[in-house]
């Protein structure tokens, strides 16, 4: 009896295993750091597979390679969808933000599709695919409500959520008089400069 006790109370004492991140979380890390061009930091978050391509290039190719895959990426997004394989063991994140603008132009809506992989119980990001085309998993309309309730519910879990600090967040507003108009002068005030940015 005291053995069990002792063993339980040490049981109580040990540190229970931290839960894995959600793959939107991951996923946004691996984005910051593929922005940033930081390759170590985006490999703590790639499968096994990219990690093993990166290893097998040069230093100058993985950078290259960071900086054409961040230039080609928005800045920030917004998760737009989220489907959990029924396993657990893989998810696909669909993700919108917002592209550079060409020549002045409005920038265009990038859709990112991002494959997840649990590897040693963390997610890992898999491929992520970008383009201009809204994917057919957003454009598909929702089922009515009678089919829905006369076809079985479908093990796989679907999530709309934004992600701390992504594109969805709303602008802070200001209150006050307006921002007087920009006038360049030969010589300008700080209030000058100011009203110029």
């Amino acid at each position: 009896m005291k053995t069990a006790l002792a063993l339980l109370s040490l049981a109580l004492l040990l540190p229970l295993p931290a839960a894995a991140e959600e793959p939107e979380v991951v996923y946004g890390k691996f984005h910051r750091a593929l922005l940033a061009g930081d390759v170590g930091e985006m490999q703590r978050y790639a499968v096994d597979a990219y990690r093993a391509e990166l290893a097998a290039m040069s230093p100058a190719q993985r950078e290259a390679q960071a900086k054409m895959a961040g230039a080609m990426m928005p800045r920030g997004f917004l998760l737009r969808n989220k489907t959990v394989a029924p396993s657990g063991q893989s998810a696909r994140l669909i993700v919108s933000g917002p592209g550079q603008p060409l020549m002045g132009d409005r920038p265009e809506t990038l859709y990112g599709t991002i494959q997840m992989v649990m590897q040693r119980g963390e997610w890992k990001v898999g491929e992520s695919d970008w383009t201009n085309q809204q994917p057919a998993a957003l454009t598909q309309p929702a089922r009515p409500a009678a089919k829905a309730a006369a076809q079985p519910a479908a093990p796989i879990s679907t999530r709309s959520t934004p992600v701390v600090g992504s594109m969805d967040a709303a602008p802070a507003r200001k209150l006050g008089k307006a921002k007087e108009p920009c006038v360049f002068k030969p010589v300008m005030t700080a209030e000058d400069l100011e009203n110029c940015k």
